[in-house]
């Protein structure tokens, strides 16, 4: 008898496609080997880009943060990619990207909970346009002006930023020292103004008033931001003179509800993109009727809304609104809005609605989700007809090359690069398929084969997708969602090609009609519940060279009554005397021995294999007085990890060293250290062997103040 499993967990895959590698910009680490692009999930639009896009000379440059690095990749005019490389964060908190006029500008920030009036809490570093580091403006928080104090920066807020004349402009949002009052700061405006020479930056508009989004456009000697500011109850757009940075604001959104204490309210609307044109500024976002606001239910639906403001009348009453969607009813929502300007008389207006797919095309995960875009002249007129596209809107801003409009799109698995005519609005794409930073997938006649070298990188999150506003109360997902699931029905069997080195955990979760897995020699390993719940699987293929087989490989997702072991219904194919073959005998599982002899196999190539790894640490803090943490990406094959740590940054005197026994491992606390001083560390894999060790190299160098 069976019994059924609970239901799975999150995964999210990608794969490979092998392009020529050149040199990297200076002041790059060059990752070698790796020729596709990253698979940085950009697909929910939120307020900091993890995306960007810039025009140069020979094509176009893509720039991605990952979660750890800034990932900068160069492309050819039809979007092939020519080199690749990465920027090290030099603080914690990611801001954003700006390509300027000369130079290129990171944002980057860290929390100030020490409420100290003199610590950095943003630096704007600054590059020239081969990633040469210029210099860095450090901004602090100002106690002289009301909602100057900045505990966390960016907080609730965009990373936007503009230039006019010689200085950089930033708009964001922060959080204030605590207020002994409510217990927590309160959050507000923020606008850092920067001379682009000599890089001395400090505030010069701020506020406490609940400033949930800013947009910033220059013309001339001109500012405009745009504003969700929560506090006015409205959409805000104000205009700076640089000279004097004299301000004026207007509202040309009204929201609805009443404010009646500290803690903000729901708006039912978002603020979502804003352009100037030769006569006016425009700003787009979703709202609902807000003349229903104290009314508003889980049905009642959002619509797209485009302001006018005049330039030679930046009044209010000159102000107007013009709805360009008319939902009525079913919570209707909107993924995000995009307006991109074309030149000073023509812009085009792109957005996604919540909840609207349709059937994928050509094995492009991306194609289920419908683009929409309309042109607008320059007072908001529409001058074409509604396009839509097999596209997703993504937190990609739109770039103008020429007559192409362009943006890039990314999900765990897949990375896309659409072009549209800005004449015509005729519609083009290129798209990725990505299993790690060196594998690549396609899909043929129901069969998936995963090539490349190295090994199969996936993130195992799903990656919902959330309107940016909408009234509706929650949100069904399937907890065995991940980036595979537009194209894992199709699937009856898997091929992984020579070259591949290993399959992660939960690698191909829920592919629920896959009847057969074909492994090719060179593979090491397979980690636990790789196969999970594929409950159709009767045949895997695994060569001799897999020396590591993780539990629940193969478990379909039921167990025995009883006994309460995992059912297995797929039969192992393996050479004799493998450990595929002893994996079977150990668990139970069906098998028959091949006539190809175990080759490759031995401990001492795994071990010899294991000094040519590198381990990557992905994180080392210090929360509490005397300790350090460090984290790692857990590397396949070691026995466990030896880390070392010193106070002098060469580890000539007084290192130190710890030995982590567990396989699993990816982390270590270090405590017992001296405070406020800065250590030194990093980590090495190990592997044992006929009686003997053998390391990896050791990773690169990380340091951190103790507390």
């Amino acid at each position: 008898m069976k019994k059924t499993a609970e239901k799975g967990k999150k995964i999210v895959f990608g794969v490979l496609l092998v392009l020529a590698c050149i040199l990297i910009p200076q002041k790059m680490t060059n990752a070698a080997g790796n020729t596709v692009p990253t698979a940085v999930d950009n697909l929910t639009v939120s307020l900091r880009n993890k995306v960007n896009m810039a025009v140069t000379d020979n094509g176009y440059m893509r720039v991605a943060y990952d979660g750890s690095k800034v990932r900068v990749e160069y492309y050819d005019t039809q979007f092939n990619l020519q080199r690749k490389g990465s920027l090290d964060l030099e603080l914690p908190i990611w801001g954003g990207f700006y390509a300027g006029q000369d130079a290129y500008y990171l944002a980057e920030a860290q929390n100030n909970t020490e409420q100290s009036d003199t610590k950095e809490v943003i630096r704007v570093i600054k590059y020239d346009k081969n990633w040469r580091r210029l210099g860095a403006a450090s901004i602090t928080g100002d106690p002289e002006l009301f909602g100057g104090e900045v505990r966390y920066p960016f907080d609730y807020g965009c990373v936007e930023m503009a230039e006019s004349g010689n200085n950089l402009y930033l708009v964001t949002g922060h959080e204030g020292y605590v207020d002994a009052g409510v217990g927590q700061g309160h959050q507000g405006y923020l606008m850092v103004q920067i001379d682009k020479t000599t890089l001395k930056g400090s505030i010069v508009d701020c506020n406490l008033g609940h400033s949930f989004a800013q947009y910033i456009k220059s013309d001339g000697a001109q500012l405009y931001v745009l504003e969700q500011s929560e506090g006015g109850r409205c959409t805000e757009l104000s205009k700076y003179d640089t000279a004097s940075m004299k301000k004026q604001s207007l509202s040309v959104l009204e929201y609805g509800g009443f404010r009646t204490d500290a803690w903000a309210i729901a708006c039912y609307a978002s603020v979502d993109d804003l352009a100037v044109s030769s006569s006016n500024v425009l700003s787009v976002g979703t709202s609902i009727d807000q003349s229903q606001y104290d009314n508003v239910t889980s049905d009642m639906p959002h619509n797209l809304y485009l302001t006018i403001t005049p330039k030679n009348n930046f009044t209010e009453d000159a102000a107007t609104v013009r709805w360009l969607t008319d939902f009525t009813g079913d919570g209707a929502s909107f993924l995000g809005v995009k307006l991109t300007k074309i030149n000073d008389n023509r812009f085009m207006l792109s957005w996604e609605e919540t909840g609207k797919t349709q059937k994928i095309t050509n094995n492009d995960p991306l194609s289920v989700s419908i683009l929409h875009y309309v042109f607008l002249d320059g007072n908001g007129e529409t001058v074409s007809r509604e396009f839509t596209a097999p596209a997703p809107i993504s937190d990609c801003h739109p770039i103008v090359n020429g007559s192409k409009i362009v943006y890039s799109a990314s999900s765990s698995n897949t990375v896309a690069f659409y072009s549209i005519d800005a004449n015509s609005g005729a519609f083009q794409k290129k798209v990725y398929r990505i299993a790690g930073e060196n594998a690549v997938w396609s899909l043929a006649n129901g069969v998936l084969t995963i090539s490349g070298i190295g090994a199969i990188d996936i993130d195992k999150e799903a990656h919902y997708r959330y309107p940016v506003s909408s009234t509706a109360r929650s949100y069904s997902y399937s907890s065995a969602d991940n980036s595979w699931k537009d194209i894992r029905e199709c699937v009856t069997k898997i091929v992984i090609e020579k070259g591949i080195t290993s399959i992660p955990e939960e690698a191909f979760y829920y592919f629920s009609n896959l009847k057969e897995a074909e492994i090719k020699e060179g593979l090491k390993s397979i980690e636990k519940k790789a196969f999970y719940a594929c409950k159709n699987l009767r045949k895997i293929t695994i060569p001799a060279s897999v020396t590591e087989i993780g539990e629940e490989c193969l478990a379909t997702g039921y167990y025995w009554v009883g006994s309460e072991e995992p059912v297995v219904d797929a039969k192992i194919y393996a050479p004799k005397g493998s450990y595929a073959i002893k994996y079977a005998k150990q668990n139970n599982i069906a098998y028959t021995e091949t006539k190809a002899a175990a080759s490759g196999n031995n401990s001492g190539n795994t071990s010899a294999n294991i000094t040519r790894k590198k381990v990557t640490v992905t994180a080392l803090t210090s929360s509490k007085a005397g300790t350090i943490k460090l984290k790692w990406k857990k590397l396949s094959g070691a026995d466990g990890y030896e880390i070392q740590y010193a106070r002098n940054a060469k580890f000539t005197k007084n290192k130190k060293k710890v030995t982590v026994k567990k396989a699993a491992a990816t982390s270590k606390t270090i405590k017992k250290l001296k405070k406020k001083s800065r250590y030194y560390v990093r980590i090495r894999a190990y592997k044992k062997a006929n009686g003997k060790t053998a390391y990896s190299k050791w990773s690169a160098k990380k340091s951190v103040k103790c507390k």
